[in-house]
């Protein structure tokens, strides 16, 4: 039976429930890993950081990792190439027999462009879902194509000032160069949220959110933060939205002004968790468009024939992805936010399910995984149909693969994920781009731990 608990939105910021540390037996062992791109930067962190900690790693075991992508990482981890793995992607076949998945880390699959010329300048593209779709299958094919225009003019949203639902109201008011937040809730109200918080973010349009308010029920509770034009704010109760408010009328986006640049789309040449959470978002939630099965391959999963006329290219890793869009003129691809942060690459607005424009962020990516299911064998399913006026709706679940067989090299492995789930990822995840387990995740990924050289 399936687990269905959430993330908390405060992922990017609120301390985790601790995980009884394990420590490796065997002095000195060598623990080489390898696998998904996607999650090489924070392997990279946290290795660093375990190796060189004497009171995390007291036996001084070494941590590697080869970031080739999910499908060779899995390979390489189950004939032996590798000690631990990294995917974003399940086995389709040739699992190991006593194969563990550890859910480790989440984050946003950011859509990076450049776009030279583009009035204004460093305007931030929008984009809707479809639009994503109909880019990567080939029947967008230049940037001042009418329907990308369409989702780049500037709209308006309404003021709003309170909203009321499940017993919980919640209010705002400029005073000032203030912005004052009351939310009141009735004793029932209180009862059915009492395991749960009240959350409230801020959101610039067609930006990230940033948390508010966060606190356990109460028949009152306040807040006051400074004033910025353009905001509107999302009150929540637990999974449930209360309502988007704003203190005045705010101006959504800018109109941009695009040039006549042909689309050049960059996708993986390698197998990858990247693209099979990629692609499953686009067959999920665009079926007309997206035909066929997700893969960790794009050709496998692109609907039709792959175009050849050049305006699809190929790269290899995350880091191949970022490399090429931050050098090409008109190129979009998509990629873990860090790499594309790293090389200083615009990420795209991606309009949600709930119709909001929303950036990648590890906040916006930990609302979108309030609504998975996570399965007794540790395997991420996202909602592709999560409304949260404030997720960002293209994300992936990095997995370390590893084993039920006692061995001198699976203890450490163990001792090692615990670390990077425990100190490494609540302290660095936030700051590198990626979203840090949290609450009943947390729980199942302990679990997971917890068998890996337990026979």
């Amino acid at each position: 039976m399936k687990l269905r608990r959430k993330f908390a939105t405060v992922a990017a910021l609120a301390a985790v429930a601790s995980i009884a540390p394990v420590s490796a037996v065997n002095a000195g062992t060598s623990i080489g890993g390898g696998g998904a791109s996607f999650l090489a930067n924070m392997m990279e962190i946290c290795a660093a950081d375990y190796n060189g900690s004497k009171t995390a790693n007291p036996n001084t075991d070494t941590v590697t990792y080869a970031s080739v992508g999910s499908s060779t990482g899995r390979t390489g981890y189950a004939n032996g190439t590798y000690k631990f793995g990294g995917s974003e992607s399940a086995y389709t076949s040739g699992a190991p027999a006593t194969l563990v998945y550890v859910p480790l880390v989440g984050g946003a699959i950011a859509i990076g462009y450049r776009v030279d010329g583009m009035t204004p300048a460093n305007a931030q593209v929008r984009l809707t879902g479809e639009l994503v779709a109909k880019i990567f299958a080939g029947q967008i094919k230049m940037w001042d194509d009418p329907a990308i225009a369409a989702a780049n003019k500037q709209t308006s949203v309404a003021k709003k000032l309170t909203a009321t639902k499940d017993g919980v109201t919640a209010s705002v008011a400029k005073v000032g160069t203030k912005v004052n937040f009351t939310v009141k809730m009735t004793p029932a109200a209180r009862a059915k949220y009492k395991n749960a918080k009240v959350v409230i973010t801020r959101t610039a349009l067609g930006g990230s959110p940033k948390i508010v308010l966060s606190a356990k029920p109460a028949s009152t509770l306040l807040r006051s933060i400074n004033f910025a034009k353009d905001t509107v704010y999302t009150a929540k109760a637990g999974k449930t939205t209360i309502g988007v408010l704003t203190t005045e009328k705010v101006q959504d986006g800018v109109t941009i002004k695009f040039p006549s640049t042909p689309i050049r789309v960059v996708h993986r040449s390698d197998g990858s968790g990247t693209t099979n959470n990629f692609a499953n978002y686009l067959n999920k939630s665009f079926p007309a468009i997206w035909t066929k099965a997700t893969s960790d391959t794009f050709s496998t999963a692109f609907p039709g024939s792959m175009p050849t006329d050049g305006s699809f290219q190929s790269a290899r890793g995350n880091d191949g992805l970022a490399n090429y869009v931050r050098d090409n003129n008109g190129a979009i691809t998509y990629a873990e936010l860090s790499f594309l942060e790293e090389r200083g690459v615009k990420a795209a607005a991606i309009q949600n399910p709930g119709k909001r424009f929303v950036a990648p962020s590890p906040v916006s990516s930990a609302v979108w995984f309030e609504s998975a299911d996570v399965a007794a064998n540790g395997l991420v399913t996202q909602n592709f149909a999560n409304t949260a006026a404030d997720a960002y709706p293209i994300n992936a679940m990095s997995y370390g693969l590893s084993s039920t067989a006692v061995s001198a090299d699976n203890t450490a492995v163990k001792s090692y994920f615990n670390y990077f789930l425990n100190e490494c990822a609540p302290k660095k995840a936030a700051a590198k781009g990626y979203t840090a387990l949290q609450g009943v995740f947390l729980t199942k990924a302990a679990a997971q731990v917890a068998r890996i050289s337990a026979g």
